[in-house]
């Protein structure tokens, strides 16, 4: 029996506006979610209120349990802006953050890229330890983090104790990596999940959203090819407690009936304490 959580995330609904999020939370909290994750556009849509988001959430019955940023090549959004947010995520009872990395295309990271998403990891990482709160550094297609290689050397040279993993199922696939031993490798530093299917290899992108690129070709959980029941077994054999977070960048149906479908396989296939 496991200890993880369930959650699902929220922007797939839209971040422009507080009424794009409140359809989301009574969407979520009507299949059954009490957990979601969000991202930092949600935080400049309540203007840096944690009072007004938190009252949002109170009414449909729902917690975060993330916010998602993302590093863009600048100092000020990478460091700064997580340093003016840290007092909302503290306020929210934040304890961990996915961190996703800069957009590249077609090609693999440069050492120089790297070396700056090691700096800026370690950075965060020390901000946020004051506030009880830690990175977790997010594998996603085309970006500088992605491949096998760029995942060992990032976790490889930071500190467990201020930068954790954050695996995303489906991009690991597309990132020509296996997620079992991926997360296998990783495991005692995962802190936060990512879980989304795919079938094959090859992703096509269909416009932005909240800073990140948008992908047709992810699926519902056991839609596809990931071994999510292996997937549960290796974070199970480390206690992970954190939250099985499911996540679609864009739905094939309502994104209420994919949050339903990745509830209803989640209840079936993991078995919580």
């Amino acid at each position: 029996m496991g200890k993880a959580k369930f959650a699902h995330t929220v922007w797939q609904w839209g971040t422009d506006n507080k009424e794009q999020f409140h359809q989301a939370l009574r969407e979520i909290a009507e299949v059954g979610f009490d957990t979601f994750e969000s991202v930092k556009a949600a935080i400049n849509v309540y203007d840096g209120d944690a009072q007004s988001f938190l009252a949002a959430c109170r009414e449909y019955g729902c917690k975060p349990n993330g916010f998602y940023f993302h590093i863009n090549g600048d100092w000020d959004n990478d460091v700064e802006d997580v340093k003016r947010k840290a007092g909302f995520l503290a306020a929210c009872d934040i304890h961990t953050i996915n961190l996703s990395t800069k957009w590249i295309k077609n090609r693999r990271s440069t050492a120089e890229e790297q070396a700056y998403d090691l700096k800026v990891a370690r950075e965060v990482g020390k901000i946020l330890h004051e506030y009880d709160i830690i990175p977790c550094m997010h594998p996603h297609c085309n970006t500088t983090l992605w491949f096998e290689n760029e995942i060992d050397q990032i976790m490889q040279n930071t500190d467990p104790e201020f930068v954790a993993f954050g695996p995303d199922t489906a991009h690991l696939v597309v990132g020509l990596c296996d997620p079992v031993e991926i997360i296998r490798r990783y495991a005692n530093r995962v802190r936060f999940t990512h879980m989304k299917d795919i079938m094959g290899t090859k992703i096509e992108g269909k416009g932005e959203q909240a800073g990140n690129e948008i992908f047709v070709d992810f699926l519902e959980m056991g839609t596809g090819r990931v071994d999510f029941p292996a997937v549960f077994k290796v974070l199970d054999d480390v206690g992970f407690d954190g939250y099985l977070t499911a996540e679609l960048d864009r739905s094939r149906t309502t994104n209420k009936l994919s949050a339903a479908n990745n509830l209803a396989y989640m209840r079936a296939n993991y078995k919580q304490d």
